[in-house]
């Protein structure tokens, strides 16, 4: 885990009050609520005694205005979560260092070179490829932290359970011939893959940024010279994630009016977005909400051609037009 520390106490202290005021709570007792931890935790990451591990400081930093956030973010240091046995470390070998060096050269030759999950980043462009890089786009981030490269896709326990067991695990299996690791938090389901591979393959070829990601990623030019089968798969990755179908039940409606929503931060993603659904002839709406902008589909016949064109493969969203295309 990575843990953010601020370059100065009032720093630190200013961001916290800058949150506080963000969340509209009085006391230290509800951030400590909001975050799922105890108050004097809250008072050590304040008050600079505690490094805040970048879970945490990226659901506070959100809820700042964008030019708050690229503010805070000027005063950050991110420290692996062994930072402290790491210093220890470089003490010890300045006091040992030949048996430190003989323990280097040894460990070396029982060394492979190959890189662990290794797999050709250039890999051919695939419809199954497509539908992870807009899992990405959607609910996913990549980062490096020291030597360890992750890569992480984030959805709710209940809801997504499936389509991550199910869909999401299959298609790293196939791709990467890597088995994931899925674990089930309190709150959220979480995919992790570790691979330097990958994450370059993210960066370097699709130009995903590393870290926060929400405010400037876009679909890749690579996919966008594709065709439509790899924008359309693409697509179903980012509604499969950032997607959803909502059922209004109200009396006003002879029968539940159905719409389908995609929610995001980044301008330039709403933009393609906006195209795209424009070329498919799919009529929408899209509407700010404070950071975000929300797409919205509304009615049987657009939601008809959007399932024609785009379509669903997670089980949470399947189920609710399982009547259009049954």
């Amino acid at each position: 885990m990575v843990r953010i520390s601020f370059s100065n106490k009032s720093i630190c202290l200013e961001f916290f009050n800058e949150v506080r005021k963000a969340l509209g709570i009085k006391t230290w007792r509800e951030l400590a609520s909001f975050l799922g931890t105890s108050k004097s935790m809250i008072d050590g990451y304040r008050n600079k005694k505690l490094c805040l591990p970048e879970e945490r400081f990226n659901i506070l930093l959100n809820k700042l205005s964008i030019n708050k956030q690229n503010y805070f973010s000027e005063f950050i240091e991110k420290k692996d979560n062994n930072w402290g046995r790491i210093l220890g470390g470089k003490v010890a070998y300045k006091i040992n260092k030949e048996k430190f060096n003989q323990g280097r050269k040894k460990g070396a030759l029982n060394r492979k070179d190959a890189v662990k999950y290794d797999f050709n980043i250039n890999l051919p462009l695939s419809q199954e490829l497509c539908e992870f890089i807009g899992v990405i786009i959607g609910d996913g981030f990549t980062n490096k932290y020291g030597s360890r490269y992750q890569t992480q896709i984030t959805g709710d326990k209940n809801l997504d359970r499936d389509y991550y067991f199910k869909n999401l695990k299959s298609l790293c299996e196939s791709l990467f011939k890597i088995i994931p690791k899925i674990d089930i938090r309190e709150d959220s389901i979480r995919l992790n893959i570790y691979s330097k591979r990958l994450f370059e393959m993210l960066t370097q070829r699709f130009k995903i940024p590393a870290g926060i990601k929400c405010y400037s990623v876009e679909i890749p030019s690579e996919i966008l010279m594709a065709g439509s089968p790899f924008l359309n798969s693409t697509l179903k990755g980012m509604f499969n994630t950032d997607g959803g179908v909502g059922l209004d039940r109200r009396k006003t409606y002879k029968k539940p009016y159905i719409r389908i929503n995609y929610t995001s931060a980044s301008p330039k993603l709403i933009e393609q977005l906006h195209i795209f659904l424009l070329n498919f002839n799919i009529p929408h709406s899209i509407n700010k909400r404070n950071n975000t902008q929300l797409v919205q589909i509304n009615g049987e016949e657009n939601v008809k051609r959007f399932i024609k064109y785009i379509g669903f493969s997670n089980p949470r969203s399947l189920n609710k037009i399982s009547y259009l295309t049954s």
